[in-house]
Order: structure tokens, then C-alpha cells, then sequence
């Protein structure tokens, strides 16, 4: 291997403004994504007429492009709302890091009051729903709430913040409160009781995965702004694309595979991505992005995903993992969940990557079961085994 040093590093021929890679919002604008603007324009519209809006539910995949859109239209609502002289706020909450109504509602009144402090620990519920509603009787507001993967939020704590949000302008407060809720799980739906269903309003939003023509644009856009001229060729990034494409359509994951050609091609002191080079950072991805996903699981989880780890057979059967889940729960004292939520963690592994699990038919009991199999290198089972361990 040759040899790199931060000098070399600096005197790079491949990077033109790397942080352009993974702008949130792209310098020419969001590609492929004019139905679903115009949707939310159209549905958003109301707040310059000082009205709120019903809730709307934006779901997909991951790195189809919801939050990237949604911060446009929050930034050029911003611009709006003060030529028309509308009292307007954005709030955005990432419901991975605040899981729980209280941790919620923390962060949303300390992003209305920024120069006050709020306890992350300490408060029950009622007193920051109390708080909550005082400041919005403070201010006479447009307020938009963005909860974004509000699918960690409804798996570990129920979906009661949906519901006081669908009803909070009920309340008569001088603010105005509009709600935007972001989903990468298409079965979000599956968490959120009947009743808050019905309250949230239908404005549905889908954003399909993109395909290997999209991709491709999405990565020439970058390269133009983020990459120096004739580093990436054409068929470099076909090829990105293409592999993207069949994985799910994540345009996250292609710009992150671009990134990785690049500094594999300055540590090799090269000047042109090659195609091979696109294997190898593919290869060094898919370790990487497995460890990562598996950090980021709830605490149940990770104690199901280290069930199935421990038993270490390639093909398990549900029924049993869900056995074996309740005994490791006791090791961690933690009180198991119901086999039907297990069973939504096997679906929700299953559109991670982390396992592949099927409903089959079991001849000889006579009955259908679900398989899960794991195709985990030996190397990458023992790291993800000893993450999880420190980890719960």
C-alpha cells in the first residue's frame, strides 16, 4: 500500500468541494422529486393565508429524498412567510435521538426558546405537555413541526404525541400548530392506533425508491459540484448506480459509495476513479453500514439481534428466536415484548439488511413459520456480537 501523508492528502487531484456530496440540500435543487413538491407546496400553501394545515404523513425508504425536500420547502416557506408578513416557526425533532412524548416536547421548547435551558432528565410528561402549551399561548405563531423517523418514537413509546398534535389546535391556543411527520418504514401505519389514524387527516405522501436512471443523475449533479473535472467518468458512475438501484434505490448510499471511490483513488495517489475501485469501496461499505445499522437499533432490538447472534445457526426459526429472546431479556432485566412486536422487529431486520426473513410452509409440522436467515461473515458476526454487548 503507498504510503499517504496529510500533505499528499491536501495536494489531492479528486475533491473539488467534497462537503457537496452530502449537502442536505443539493446545489441545483432535489432531482426527480416534482410530484412530491408540488404535492407539499400545494398542502402547505395554507400557512401563508395564516391557516394551519391537516397533518401530513411523508414516508419511504430511506434516501429517497424526504427530509432533503422537506428542509427546501421549510427554507423557501421561511422566505415567504416573511414577505407576506406571517408570524412563522420551523421546528424539526429527529425522533431517533428523542424516542419518548416528554423527549420530544423538550426539544421542541427548547428550539422555541433558545436561550433557555430544559432538562433532558427530570420531567414526567404532564409537565412538559404543561410547559408546551404555555409557550404556544405565548406567541401568536404559525409553528411547523417536523418529526422525522417518527417510526423509532412509535415502536418504543406508543403514538401518543401524534395524537395530541392532531388535535392541539382544538385547544384554542394563539398559536397555530401544523404537523409534518417523516417515516422510513412503509409500515408505519402498523404502530399508530385507530383513532390517531383517524384524527391525523389522509394527506399521504410517498416518496418510491429511485431507480438506476435517477441515481445516475442525482451522482452527475454531485460530481459536477463536488468532484475536480474527469475524475469520474460516466461509466463509474452507471456503475454506482446500478448497484444502488437493485439494493433499495437509496440515493444516501450511492453519494456515500461515490465518497468512498474518491478517497480510495487519493490514497492509491491515482487521479481517475476506476471501475475496480468501485468494487473494493462496495466492499468496504457493506461492513461498515451493517455495524452501523446494528448501533442504532432500539434496546429490544438489540437484545433479539444478539438472540439470534448467540444461536448462530445460519437459518432460525421465529417461534424459537422469540423463546430464546425472553431468556436474554431476563440477563438484561428488561421485560420482553409481545410475539407479535418481534415479529414487526423480523420485518423491520428484514428491510435493514440485517437478516432475510420469510413466511414459509412447514411440512412436516404442518404449519407456515417464519425463516430467518443471516449471510454474516465470520469477522462481522463477532464485531456485531461484541457492539451489541457493550452497547444494551
Amino acid at each position: 500500500m503507498t504510503e499517504i501523508s496529510f500533505e499528499s492528502v491536501l495536494r489531492n487531484p479528486i475533491y473539488k468541494n467534497r462537503d457537496l456530496i452530502y449537502a442536505l440540500i443539493p446545489p441545483g435543487g432535489l432531482l426527480h422529486r416534482t410530484e412530491q413538491k408540488n404535492e407539499l407546496i400545494m398542502e402547505l400553501a395554507p400557512i401563508l393565508m395564516n391557516s394551519p394545515i391537516s397533518c401530513i404523513f411523508v414516508y419511504g425508504n430511506p434516501g429517497t429524498g424526504k427530509t432533503s425536500l422537506i428542509m427546501e420547502l421549510g427554507e423557501k416557506l421561511t422566505t415567504e412567510t416573511k414577505k407576506n408578513k406571517v408570524q412563522f416557526e420551523k421546528l424539526y425533532v429527529n425522533c431517533s435521538e428523542n424516542r419518548s412524548e416528554t423527549t420530544i416536547l423538550v426539544d421542541l421548547l427548547a428550539q422555541l426558546n433558545p436561550d433557555k435551558e430544559y432538562p433532558r432528565l427530570g420531567w414526567n410528561r404532564a409537565k412538559a405537555i404543561d410547559e408546551f402549551s404555555k409557550e404556544l399561548n405565548k406567541r401568536d405563531s404559525n409553528i411547523l413541526i417536523v418529526l422525522d423517523e417518527v417510526d423509532y418514537a412509535l415502536k418504543e413509546s406508543g403514538d401518543d404525541i401524534l395524537y395530541r398534535l392532531s388535535r392541539i389546535n382544538e385547544l384554542n391556543m394563539k398559536s397555530k400548530v401544523s404537523t409534518i411527520i417523516i417515516s422510513n418504514d412503509v409500515r408505519v401505519s402498523d404502530y399508530i392506533k385507530p383513532r390517531t389514524q383517524s384524527a391525523f387527516g389522509r394527506v399521504k405522501v410517498i416518496f418510491n425508491p429511485y431507480n438506476s436512471e435517477e441515481l445516475g443523475d442525482i451522482l452527475r449533479e454531485r460530481v459536477k459540484h463536488s468532484l475536480k473535472p474527469n475524475v469520474c467518468t460516466d461509466a463509474v458512475i452507471n456503475k454506482i448506480a446500478e448497484i444502488e438501484a437493485s439494493r433499495g434505490g437509496d440515493a444516501r448510499r450511492a453519494l456515500e459509495l461515490l465518497d468512498s471511490c474518491a478517497k480510495i483513488t487519493m490514497a492509491k495517489n491515482e487521479s481517475k476513479i476506476t471501475l475496480d475501485v468501485v468494487s473494493d469501496a462496495d466492499s468496504n461499505l457493506e461492513s461498515n453500514s451493517i455495524l452501523n445499522t446494528v448501533s442504532s437499533l432500539t434496546k429490544h432490538q438489540k437484545i433479539l439481534y444478539l438472540t439470534m447472534l448467540k444461536n448462530q445457526k445460519k437459518v432460525q426459526i421465529g417461534g424459537d428466536v422469540f423463546r430464546e429472546y425472553q431468556e436474554l431479556c431476563k440477563q438484561y432485566n428488561a421485560e420482553p415484548l409481545t410475539e407479535r412486536m418481534i415479529r414487526s422487529f423480523f420485518i423491520n431486520f428484514n428491510d435493514l439488511g440485517l437478516v432475510k426473513s420469510e413466511v414459509g410452509w412447514l411440512s412436516s409440522a404442518n404449519k407456515k413459520i417464519r425463516k430467518i436467515t443471516f449471510n454474516l461473515d465470520k469477522a462481522l458476526f463477532k464485531k456485531a456480537e461484541k457492539l451489541l454487548r457493550d452497547s444494551i
